[in-house]
Parts: structure tokens; sequence; C-alpha cells
């Protein structure tokens, strides 16, 4: 993805992201039951349809439960589910935006609010944990402080012009926890903003973004800078698009904004991680010595604008760096430690095929093992599995090979990705070992492959046949 369209992208998303969000009144009609070993207010596990469709590798042979057909948003422990005033489940599919991995963003929305019931079933057993009614427009996954998975219902209020002034709206959104219990709630002029890491992201300006805490205290802003710099939020990957560079909006204590963010740009673009209570610089790229692969020119520049933070734990930073000016689609993996700035172990260096309708974070990033001791990144020659943690090639294909696209690991190191003979053919989806390249199941159904909640490692499906939970392989 070149500069330019990633600039194009931003800018949709600046205009119009996240038009039509609001927020609930939520009315606990499940609070009797007790969080835990109860069953809650179904009282018992949810006999759905039996499952009739292939084997999937990385699962139990037979579900754990099942649902009729339903889409979730995965809370680690819970799964939760809308019904409709009818009692019917929400499909959650068709909206703009979603999240890349393939999980579920938006689960329910609708132009006005309505009454739905929230359910929070047990990922184990199915049981639901607690019920709540609400009254909402929309709901949708999100996270609380910290990454902590959550869910936000939204709902908005119009008041009509009198003839002199303006229509306002004003949208409220209410933050829940896996347990069904309330987080946070605010209200906040117009339906323009969104959600996450406990905050409302809203645009403020072109260059900058507006962070409110949603449980209270003064706001915060991000802002990039840069001549006729430009940044926004992307929420489908929750990052910070600043031209050629990208990294997380907020990480835990920590946000990412861009430095030279410019459209004409004299100096290479750089991420700072500040802390997200103080402003305080803690790290930068600017502070520390490209990997080894990435061009310099002679006044030791690097000759490449593109960037990326791909992820930030345990106190280092994983980063992507563009290769070099002649080489746009080539990257370099590296992590470094945030207290000292020099990098931990080895880096991996790959050449990304060049899609015209790429506009998402697909180049210079990996999908990865919930664990995060595996990588899988998408190559010209196909996938290479790769690990952050010292930069170590597991596998990779090689030329005359079917090309695979990762999409997703199991727990249990299983691969799953998708191949096409040609431009002109259907992808095929197939299972490989994420550690020894072996094929598991070359033919899946799509609908077939598995999202998988943690900390629990078990898998789920949505089908036109239902909704299917099951145990890990193993388990």
């Amino acid at each position: 993805m070149n500069k330019y369209t990633v600039m194009a992208v931003g800018l949709v998303l600046s205009l119009g992201l996240v038009a039509g969000c609001g927020s609930s009144d939520g009315d606990d009609s499940g609070a009797k039951p007790k969080y835990g070993s109860s069953a809650g207010p179904d009282a018992a596990a949810p006999k759905g349809p039996a499952y009739k469709g292939p084997a999937i590798p990385g699962l139990a042979a037979k579900p754990a439960w099942s649902l009729p057909p339903a889409h979730a948003i995965d809370l680690g422990d819970t799964l939760l589910f809308v019904k409709d005033a009818q009692g019917k489940y929400a499909l959650g599919r068709g909206y703009a935006w979603e999240p890349v991995d393939g999980s579920v963003g938006t689960l329910h929305f609708t132009d006005d609010p309505e009454p739905a019931t929230l359910e929070f079933r047990d990922v184990k057993t199915g049981a639901v944990r607690k019920s709540l009614k609400v009254t909402t427009d929309r709901v949708a996954a999100t996270t609380w402080h910290d990454g902590v998975k959550a869910v936000a219902v939204f709902a908005r209020a119009t008041t009509e012009s009198d003839g002199l002034s303006k229509e306002k709206t004003t949208s409220t959104v209410t933050v829940y926890g896996s347990d069904g219990a309330e987080l946070g709630k605010a209200t906040t002029e117009g339906d323009e903003f969104d959600v996450r890491e406990g905050h409302i992201i809203q645009q403020d300006g072109d260059a900058s973004l507006k962070l409110t805490p949603i449980e209270g205290g003064p706001a915060g802003k991000v802002t990039c800078t840069g001549q006729l710099a430009r940044c926004s939020f992307d929420a489908r990957t929750n990052e910070i698009d600043g031209g050629q560079a990208h990294a997380p909006l907020i990480t835990g204590k920590y946000a990412f904004h861009v430095e030279n963010a410019s459209t004409y740009e004299d100096d290479p673009e750089q991420l700072v991680m500040t802390e997200l209570a103080t402003g305080k610089t803690v790290w930068s790229t600017a502070d520390v010595t490209p990997p080894k692969g990435v061009d310099l020119d002679k006044d030791g520049k690097r000759t490449s604008g593109a960037l990326r933070v791909l992820d930030v734990r345990d106190g280092r930073v994983l980063t992507a760096w563009g290769a070099g000016a002649f080489a746009p689609d080539t990257w370099v993996t590296a992590t470094y430690d945030i207290a000292g700035g020099k990098q931990v172990g080895g880096s991996s260096k790959y050449s990304y095929g060049d899609s015209p309708t790429d506009t998402i974070n697909t180049e210079g990033s990996s999908v990865f093992t919930p664990d995060h001791t595996l990588a899988a990144a998408h190559t010209e020659e196909g996938t290479a599995v790769w690990r952050p943690a010292d930069g170590h090639e597991v596998w990779a294909q090689k030329e005359g090979e079917k090309a695979m696209t990762p999409l997703r690991f199991s727990p249990n190191g299983v691969l799953y990705g998708s191949t096409k003979e040609d431009d002109f053919s259907e992808r095929v989806f197939l299972a490989v070992d994420g550690r020894t390249k072996k094929v598991l199941a070359k033919s899946l159904p799509e609908q077939n492959l598995p999202l998988f909640s943690q900390p629990s490692g078990y898998g789920y499906i949505s089908t036109d046949k239902g909704f299917f939970v099951f145990p890990s392989q193993g388990q």
C-alpha cells in the first residue's frame, strides 16, 4: 500500500468512520445469578443444533455447545450475544469497517435505538451468566484499559431544530465487562467517534485526536507533527494512521503519535510512544538504530519513511521498517527493549505482494499465535513463519508452491490460511501445522475457519446451520 492510498483511507475514516454510533440505558434483568459456577438465568447449557461439518484441525471433534445461527463478541471467558425484541440473535454481518482479523466489530445495528437483550454466555458451557435489557442502536466490541475485552452499547438522541437552532445529536456509550458489570458510561455530542481502551476517540482537526476517558477526567490529545500533517484513527486495526507510519493509538498506559507525519517530507517519519497520562516520551524510533537490512543514505537517515509498530508487551516494542525507497513492499521486523532502546535478537526481512486493492493493514504486518511465540507473514512467495522474540525464521514458502495467505493461528499452533490457483479462481481455505508446515486440511469451508477465545483456548464458528463452540484439540 503506498503512502497516498493510506492517506486517502485515513481521510475517509476521519470523515465518516463511525457515523451512527450511540449508547444504552442498561436495565439489569439478570442480577440475581452469581457470576462464576452458576449457570445463570437459563440454568443450563443450551441445546442447539448438532454439528455435521468437517473436522477442524486444532479443535475437538465435537462441539461443547451450540446455538441457532448467531454471531458473538468474544469477551474472553464469556461470549456476548444480542437478541432483538423478537428474540432473534444478531448475525453481525455486512457492517463496514470490521476488524481485519475476522472477528466481530459491530454485532448489532439499527437506525434508531430499540429494545434488545444482551446475553453473556460462559464460553465453555454456553450457560447464560448474565442477561441485560438495553435500548440501543449499536452494540460493538471494544477494549477497556490495558486491552481488557469489553462491549460498548450505544444510543443516540436527536433534538430537532425549533426553526432557528440547529438539530443536535448526542450519543451515550456504556461499556460492560465480560461479567456484564458496567465499567463506565459517558455522553458526548455528535455520533462520529470511536471507543477504545476506555476512551472516546474523536478527530480534532486534521492532525490531532481527542481522547476522553469514559469514567471521567480531563481529555487528552494526540497530535502528529510535520508540514501539512494528517493523522487519524483506523478502528479496523486500532492504529493511528500517520501517512507511512502506523502504530496502536493506545496500548496499555502508552499512546503513540507520529513525528513528521507530513505530505511533503524532508525527514523520515518517526513513531513516538508517550505515557498516556502525562505525555512524557518513553520510546521513539528516532532514538534507536534501524535493524540490519534497512537502507540508509549518506547522512545515516532511512531512505524509506514506511514504519510500523506491530505490538507492545512485556517491556518490548515489535516494529516493522520499510527496507528502502526502491523497495516499497519490503519490510524488516525487529524487537526493541523499551527501557534501554537496544534491539533484542535478530530481524526478519520479507517482501510483500503489492496489491492495488490493499487499503488496510496487511503489508508490513503479521498474524500471531495468542501467546505471541510465533508470527506468520504474508510475503511475495506466500507464508513465512518466524519468531518475534529473536527474528528467527521457522519456515517459509518457496517459488513454485501455492502461495498461502495466513489468516490466524490457534492456541496450539495450527495456522489457517487461503490459496488461489490464479487471480480468477475462488479462494481455497486450509490448515497447516505452524511449526512444521505440514498440511492438516486442504479444503475447509470459509465458515468453518474458527476464531479463538482466550484464555480458554476454545474455538468457535458461525455458519448458516448454527453457532458452534469447540474445546481445543486435546482438551
